[in-house]
């Protein structure tokens, strides 16, 4: 009803939301290299959210525990009736007294130690989540680079199977084979148009993966292919003991579950309470008193609290120990990995691809000049499309390999070797 009786502003909105979608479908992707991806995914990856708002949640902790005093000072107002004298005389008595709690366990120190860990814990654990989506983006960036080397790959073999059916068409024509040959080139072609319509959805997947990441539509540029640089062993495993930010991040969880610990055992320490007193008596005297309180140290009130908070600093200290012990083990396995990946992806490149595709270039001159028959070609074309695709695979797996060694060692990718790739 209210769209029949507005038809006007009904036309706008819809012209409003056609030229919105045009716009958006009419966007160019961003051309983003590894590190372009890395750099925005260090500032749009969603992940980071709950993160840098632990940050700003930490120093609001932080500003309200620089305070001067840790508790509220006290006013304590008495007042009553006096008798007093021979007849009783009735007066007022009536006092004003002003106290402050001080503790004898250092509580305001504690609060403003813990409130600092408390931040510093958050700021560690904000860098993790960069180094995460930093590496996320990175790994989407190859998945998205891999898909459109597939395409391209299976684009050729495409091509390939196009030739290889004309060839047999042309053949079935002359009566040199049966028409079975032509049927089987066909098939080929079809196979090769999905393995294309493949490779475009796989790169599809990896495309929203990095889209979500780094806040953009992106086209990844750049060589699949990592280079070959050397790597300084002594300089990475330097890197491992000192600054990781996993390590960094257990480190400053174990100080914060110390000063938690502190805290708990500052507050069930007794606190001592001191002020002046001011009596007005019903005789019209005045009194002038300071006043100390203080409970007996008998009973700790804060000792099981304490105790627990103690254990849950231990096993976080613990935990710290653990985490370096692993990270040797993970850099080590790491650097194996990449020599290995390195490894297959040169025997591939330097063994398998350039036979594989003179291969089938003699196979498909023969079948033409009718000295071989169809499978010959199938075969030699199988084995070059295989040959591609694995060296592809392998090169991703070269730039993962790269990619968490990095990781691990709280690095980029390009600083392994020192240069920016």
């Amino acid at each position: 009803m209210w769209i029949a009786g507005n038809t006007g502003m009904a036309r706008l909105l819809l012209a409003l939301a056609v030229v919105m979608v045009a716009s958006t479908a009419g966007a160019e992707p961003v051309r983003v290299t590894l590190a372009d991806a890395m750099r925005r995914a260090e500032r749009h990856a969603p992940t980071l959210g709950p993160k840098r708002a632990a940050v700003a949640g930490a120093r609001g902790v932080r500003s309200a525990a620089d305070t001067a005093l840790a508790t509220p000072p006290r006013l304590e107002v008495d007042v009553g009736p006096r008798w007093h004298g021979q007849p009783k005389e009735v007066g007022v008595d009536a006092s004003v007294g002003l106290w402050q709690d001080l503790s004898l366990g250092g509580y305001g120190g504690a609060r403003k130690s813990y409130a600092q860990a408390l931040e510093m814990e958050a700021r560690a654990q904000l860098a993790v989540g960069q180094r995460d989506a930093k590496t996320q983006a990175a790994l989407a960036w190859v998945d998205a680079r891999l898909a459109r080397e597939l395409v391209r790959i299976r684009k050729e073999s495409l091509t390939d199977a196009q030739e290889i059916a004309r060839i047999a068409a042309a053949r079935v024509r002359a009566g040199s084979v049966p028409p079975s040959e032509q049927s089987m080139a066909q098939a080929l072609v079809g196979r090769a148009k999905a393995d294309m319509l493949d490779a475009r959805g796989r790169g599809f997947v990896a495309d929203a993966d990095l889209r979500t990441l780094i806040g953009v539509s992106a086209e990844p540029v750049g060589p699949l292919d990592a280079r070959d640089g050397a790597l300084d062993r002594t300089r990475v495993l330097s890197w491992v003991r000192r600054g990781q930010p996993d390590v960094a991040a257990a480190e400053a969880r174990a100080v914060r579950s110390a000063r938690a610990a502190d805290l708990t055992e500052a507050g069930g320490k007794p606190f001592i309470a001191i002020g002046p007193q001011v009596t007005r008596e019903a005789t019209g005297d005045w009194l002038l008193l300071g006043r100390v309180s203080f409970p007996l140290p008998v009973v700790n009130p804060a000792a099981v609290e304490t105790a627990r908070a103690r254990s849950e600093a231990m096993m976080a200290h613990a935990e710290v120990k653990a985490a370096r012990a692993l990270l040797e083990r993970d850099v080590r396995l790491a650097l194996e990995e990449r020599e290995h990946s390195r490894e297959l992806r040169n025997a591939l490149r330097d063994g398998a691809i350039a036979p594989a595709r003179e291969a089938l270039r003699q196979t498909k001159s023969q079948y033409q000049a009718g000295s071989v028959d169809l499978s010959a070609v199938l075969a030699a074309r199988r084995e070059l499309l295989l040959s591609e695709e694995r060296w592809a695979e392998a090169a991703a797996d070269v730039r993962r390999a790269d990619i968490h060694l990095a990781r691990i060692v709280g690095r980029d990718p390009w600083q392994l070797q020192g240069a920016k790739q």
